[in-house]
This record gives C-alpha cells, structure tokens and sequence, in this order.
C-alpha cells in the first residue's frame, strides 16, 4: 500500500457573530506528497514503481469549512540510456507527464474525529515518450549501412472525476485521509515514426483515441499535519 505525507498548513480568516464568538471562514490547505519528490531525487524512471495518484502537490480552500476549492498538480520525467554492445550510439528513452486536477469538495459529515467529503474534478493529463537508436551493420563487401529509428508518442487527455472521501482525527494536529475516485478520460495518442536507413527516410504518422473509466480503490492514504 503506497503511504502519502502530506504536511497541511492550514490559515484561518476568523470572523464574530453577533453573540461575540470567533468562526473560521476560509481553511487554506497545502500538501506535499513526499514519495513523488523521492522518486525524482533517486530514480531516473519514477513511473516504474510505487503507483500512485499522479499529483505531488494539492491545495485546498475551504469556506467555513463546508464548502472548498481543490487543486493538483503533478509532474514526473524520466530519462534512460542503454548500451548495445558492438554499437557505437546508445538507445536514448525519455518520457514525461503533467497531470492537474481542478474542482470542488463539499464536507458533508463533520464530527470530532470524522470529515467525509464528496468533490467533484476536471482533470487534464499530458505525456510524451520519445526514443531514438541507432545501429550499424555490414555485410562484406557492401559498405557499412547505418539504421536510426526514432518514435515519438504524444497522448493528451481530458475527463472529470466524482468520488467520496474519509478523514479520520487521530489528535488534534493529526490526522489520516483516503478518497474513492470514479475517473472519467477520454485520450487521444499521436505517434510519429521515422526511419532513416542510410540517407534513405521514411516517415509513419498515426492517431488513436480512446475512453476509459475507473474506480480507484482507497490504497493511497494521505497522513495530514495541520498547524
């Protein structure tokens, strides 16, 4: 199970109501998500391991509480070089990613240890995965022919997603926090081709599209400091 620390600082706007008592009108919630950093500091293909939500860090705003914007944002790359024995020029990979989440959050149930929330997002994706290798070969007599193939693929997708989520206050300043979120994308992939064999270049274009949804299971629990 992917484990997220999320370090929430959280301001308050206060204002009286008419008996003299202080509410909190407006929560300003900020959260970093710590294994994604560490990815990119010690992998040079932070996508390959511990799957997880694909935003590093969130932001909420709240009103009274209640009612609150949320944002996302998420970025990783990669970048991989592999030696061919017998080739002068390596296999060169490198793949990157944005993801943003934008929408609303309603606290529906608020007790002293319990915050259930539904929200509501518009999510927008962006990935690239480029390669190029290069290879030589010769077959006595003929001189030496040199194959270089490059591909490039481009997917852009946009969606929304509903879901539900649980906040359980272990004590004052601490807390636990997993969502249900029922994703909606639909994507549109366009890969190029090309293939220059020894001055000689040929060029391959091609599009997809594609839908899908899903439910994400709780798996990723976010661990919330509030000060």
């Amino acid at each position: 199970m992917p484990l997220y620390f999320s370090m929430y600082s959280q301001d308050s706007t206060m204002a009286k109501h008419d008996h003299g008592s202080k509410v909190k009108l407006l929560n300003h919630e900020i959260g970093f998500n710590t294994v994604s950093l560490i990815k990119q500091l010690v992998s040079n293909n932070p996508s390959s391991t511990l799957p997880q939500l694909p935003y590093a860090v969130v932001y909420n705003l709240y009103y009274k509480n209640s009612v609150g914007i949320r944002v996302g944002v998420g970025l990783t790359t990669g970048n991989t070089e592999t030696y061919i024995s017998g080739q002068t020029d390596r296999r060169v990979t490198k793949s990157n990613s944005q993801d943003v989440r934008l929408g609303i959050s309603y606290n529906f149930i608020k007790s002293r240890r319990f915050t259930a929330n539904v929200f509501g997002d518009y999510i927008y994706t962006h990935n690239n995965l480029y390669s190029t290798n290069t290879s030589t070969t010769q077959t006595f007599p003929n001189p030496i022919s040199t194959l270089t193939v490059e591909s490039n693929d481009n997917t852009v997708g946009n969606g929304g997603e509903v879901g539900v989520g649980l906040k359980y206050t272990i004590i004052k300043h601490l807390s636990i926090y997993a969502e249900v979120p029922l994703v909606f994308l639909a994507r549109q992939t366009s890969s190029t081709t090309s293939i220059n064999d020894s001055g000689n270049l040929s060029l391959t274009i091609s599009s997809v599209k594609n839908s899908s949804s899903q439910i994400i299971l709780p798996t990723t629990i976010y661990l919330v400091l509030t000060f």
